[in-house]
């Protein structure tokens, strides 16, 4: 029994000496600010490129931080992070927790971004000129839609305001009402990619993206996300006016934008409220 043990124990060790990197590959292994910033690198699929990998080396798990905005853009070992227009420098910089849980921070790192490529097709459809190259549109409300240009409908069925419709005329007291006088029949918005990409005739700003992401196949064709403020009368009026940021796209032109956000937990038939806007 005694020589079964004494075998255990040396297996054990032998096992621990074969890996001497065994702590620098480890999820949390101590590091320091310093050496993570030698340690860190961002790849582009190829020179300039969008697609971005961000690593360590060795390898680390590593949370990535884009430097600008400060905000978390993904974790993990190998961290992919895609750059939406338009063409600029981008940096970023990681963190690791250490096994005594202190934080080691690399310094910046900057990339050069000015060729786009695999972006979600609704983002070309949204802001692009037609000619590879990607804009900023302003839009203000389709005052020569039939269904109106503000109220509420079925959700995943209807195609406009169906139930409570605003016209045009009306639109100037809903606003004041609402709060947001400035939305009325004169309130516009611009949309671009980018920080500030979005401007609003209510003196806010904030930004936006896009994606093909569908609820219901032959009803809508994607989603859109603002971020720090909202479309004209971007509000849920029947939740005590919050405002809403996600959208499902309904229709999405050269000339005009359908926008629709159901009420918390509609469902199919659910009401929901639709947006009619023209671009300028």
């Amino acid at each position: 029994m005694k020589n079964i043990l004494f075998a255990a124990a040396l297996l054990t060790f032998m096992m621990a000496s074969c890996n001497p990197q065994q702590d620098d590959e480890s999820p949390v292994a101590n590091v320091t600010s310093e050496e993570l910033s030698k340690e860190l690198q961002i790849t582009a699929k190829k020179e300039g490129n969008n697609n971005l990998v961000v690593t360590t080396s060795p390898t680390r798990y590593i949370y990535v931080y884009d430097a600008e905005t400060n905000e978390m853009v993904g974790s993990g070992t190998s961290v992919k992070v895609q750059v939406l227009p338009p063409a600029r420098t981008v940096k970023y910089y990681v963190q690791v927790t250490g096994f005594d849980r202190s934080v080691a921070k690399s310094e910046a790192k900057s990339i050069d971004v000015k060729e786009f490529t695999d972006l979600d097709s609704m983002l070309t459809t949204l802001f692009g000129d037609g000619k590879g190259d990607f804009t900023s549109y302003t839009y203000t409300w389709n005052t020569e839609a039939a269904d109106g240009v503000w109220g509420n409908g079925g959700y995943m069925e209807s195609t406009g305001p169906a139930w409570w419709v605003v016209k045009t005329a009306d639109i100037d007291q809903q606003a004041t009402d609402k709060g947001l006088p400035k939305d009325g029949a004169d309130g516009w918005f611009s949309m671009g990619l980018g920080t500030g990409g979005v401007k609003t005739s209510r003196g806010e700003s904030g930004s936006v993206t896009a994606t093909s992401t569908k609820v219901k196949d032959g009803w809508d064709i994607g989603t859109l996300t603002f971020n720090g403020t909202i479309p004209l009368m971007g509000l849920m009026v029947n939740n005590g006016n919050a405002r809403q940021y996600v959208y499902q796209i309904l229709k999405a032109d050269s000339k005009e934008l359908r926008l629709c956000a159901p009420e918390p937990g509609a469902g199919d038939w659910g009401t929901a409220f639709f947006w009619n806007f023209k671009r300028k």
